[in-house]
């Protein structure tokens, strides 16, 4: 009999038997997807194997998805009638989301999708394009927006349906999916209003799951729908809400990853300092050396900030502040070891002050020191004799 193909997102979707009663992929050295044959088809055998072979040699690492996506792309475009393509490749697609176990071929399936479907974007204008020409065509482009990437807008709207799944397994790969072609799309990509409030909304809801992976991806999706200037953002909101009571720490440290910085969020990422977690506390100290300038810290935040992570707990966590942040600060001090001591109240918290250049002696080669000896106070200076 022919194989089913995987249904979702309305029932429950059980991995089809291939022909030696096993599960549709087949665990050796390493997975492999069993794509099953058509129950119908409106398409030429040729096309047919073409997206099957194109999956096929997907799973492979060492396959170049460059080729295989410029391959299928070329298929693709010769195409009048685009709807057998569609529904083959949704066909395909679905063996990859219905496994939840990270396997490096269904993980390859899964990048090829996404690389397939971002594909379709227009490349970036360059930069010396006659700005007269852009205003003539502007409102054309925006008519024909909708239209311009089908296939994208077709791969999206079939995750958005698929987002409720029974099966924990095809939310996951859905969230993963969005992901991954949001995160694929240039920096001046612009989405449909329509399209941009629904993925929204459906990562919203898929950020609050109940397994923690697919909360994971959710909320790694949502990452360029954030809005910093709106102070009622749902996305940062959503983030602010993880970040104090989700109870999985991967969750957290996924949402300090791609939180925006804002007056309104430094607060929360500042008390995942103080994380029960190492690996959370680890990661908020990385994301204040990355993203925060010490001149954005109050002296009250700065002498804390020094006085945890010195002394934390954790080793990894004390290395960090000495290699990543103490660095970002005299980073963007110009090296200047004395104009961090003035922004630590060094009056009333002289212990952290001699820690803080404990840590720099430590940590900063001594030439890298002497290079900046021109900062000193040379009437203050004890000059050694060897």
């Amino acid at each position: 009999m022919p194989e089913e193909d995987p249904r979702l997102p309305e029932e429950e979707i059980v991995p089809p038997a291939n022909s030696h009663g096993r599960q549709f992929f087949k665990k050796r050295k390493a997975t492999k997807i069993f794509i099953g044959k058509r129950t119908q088809s409106n398409m030429t055998a040729d096309n047919e194997l073409e997206i099957k072979e194109a999956f096929q040699r997907a799973q492979k690492g060492h396959n170049n998805k460059a080729k295989l996506v410029a391959s299928l792309k070329s298929r693709y475009n010769k195409l009048e009638d685009k709807t057998p393509f569609h529904e083959e490749f949704i066909r395909c697609l679905k063996y990859a989301m219905i496994v939840y176990k990270r396997e490096p071929a269904v993980e390859n399936v899964i990048e090829f999708a996404a690389k397939f479907a971002t594909s379709f974007q227009s490349p970036p204008k360059p930069e010396g394009e006659d700005q007269q020409e852009e205003q003539e065509e502007e409102e054309e482009e925006e008519d024909e927006e909708e239209d311009d990437h089908p296939f994208l807008s077709f791969i999206f709207n079939f995750l958005l349906e698929s987002h409720k799944a029974n099966s924990h397994a095809v939310r996951f790969r859905v969230c993963q999916l969005i992901n991954k072609l949001l995160g694929s799309m240039s920096e001046n990509a612009q989405i449909d209003d329509d399209l941009f409030d629904r993925i929204h909304q459906a990562m919203l809801i898929r950020v609050t799951d109940k397994f923690p992976n697919v909360r994971i991806q959710a909320a790694l999706a949502m990452t360029r729908l954030q809005q910093p200037k709106d102070p009622d953002c749902p996305t940062i909101n959503a983030y602010m809400l993880i970040l104090e009571n989700d109870a999985n720490a991967e969750v957290r440290r996924a949402v300090l990853s791609c939180i925006a910085m804002s007056p309104r969020t430094l607060p929360k990422v500042l008390k995942r300092t103080r994380d029960v977690k190492e690996n959370v506390r680890k990661l908020a100290f990385q994301v204040l050396a990355d993203k925060v300038h010490i001149k954005a810290l109050s002296i009250a935040q700065r002498v804390s900030l020094l006085q945890q992570g010195l002394h934390d707990t954790s080793e990894a966590v004390r290395k960090v502040v000495c290699s990543r942040l103490l660095p970002a600060w005299l980073l963007r001090l110009d090296g200047n070891v004395i104009d961090l001591l003035h922004r630590l109240d060094v009056e009333n918290c002289a212990e952290t002050a001699m820690d803080t250049l404990k840590a720099i002696f430590e940590s900063m080669p001594a030439e890298e020191l002497l290079q900046n000896r021109e900062q000193l106070d040379s009437s203050k200076v004890i000059q050694l004799t060897l």
